[in-house]
């Protein structure tokens, strides 16, 4: 009896711990999922940062640069002549809502988003004061946007993005190639906002 006893305490015991063992599995994996999800943005976030200074960097040195790009989870894609958007496929619980500026300018005397041509691109920066850059995030999707800057003798200055072969991507590691075109002095109503004489560094952008 004693021993028949030990074997059914025992039995009791390892069940017990069995189910505590599957109730924080069951609570933690989801947990475990959305941190990895967490981390991936932010790997992201930090990605869309060096492209971005790549680019810059190509414009003002007017010449080419390779870098390259992971995609875990999403799409990164061309859009406009002053567009590139990040499209994630994350299953956080968010994936649109306010824009935050994560670099870029935020000037004017009220310091609002009215004034900023990160936030209002119908209206134009001031080169010295603001930056060529603005770069977004917006749940868990980027953005990276090159704003119209004027300087003081009335002139536009604006990055251009040239699509290459292939201007998207989906999963996967990549190389962007980044390479110096032309400096473009025509003027695109729909993109430079009431400028006369405009100078648009235009950098070919290619995806591999």
């Amino acid at each position: 009896m004693k021993g028949q006893s030990q074997v059914v305490g025992f039995t009791i015991i390892t069940l017990i711990m069995l189910s505590i063992t599957s109730i924080v599995f069951l609570w933690g994996q989801p947990l475990i999922e959305r941190s990895s999800e967490f981390n991936e943005i932010d790997k992201v976030e930090n990605q869309m940062i060096k492209l971005n200074k790549a680019i810059t960097q190509v414009a003002y040195d007017k010449s080419q640069k390779t870098i390259n790009f992971k995609i875990d989870s999403g799409s990164l894609i061309w859009e406009k002549k002053n567009r590139l958007n990040y499209y994630s496929n994350s299953n956080l619980p968010y994936s649109s809502g306010e824009k935050i500026l994560i670099e870029g300018s935020l000037t004017g005397i009220d310091n609002t988003t009215a004034t900023s041509p990160c936030y209002n691109t119908t209206i134009n920066g001031s080169v010295g004061d603001d930056d060529s850059y603005c770069l977004y995030k917006q749940g868990t999707n980027f953005q990276l946007y090159y704003p119209v800057l004027n300087d003081s003798s009335g002139k536009c200055f604006s990055i251009r993005l040239i699509p290459g072969r292939n201007a998207g991507a989906s999963a996967g590691d990549h190389e962007i190639e980044l390479k110096y075109n032309q400096t473009n002095t025509v003027v695109e109503s729909s993109l430079d906002n009431g400028c006369t004489t405009i100078y648009k560094p235009e950098i070919i952008f290619n995806i591999k």
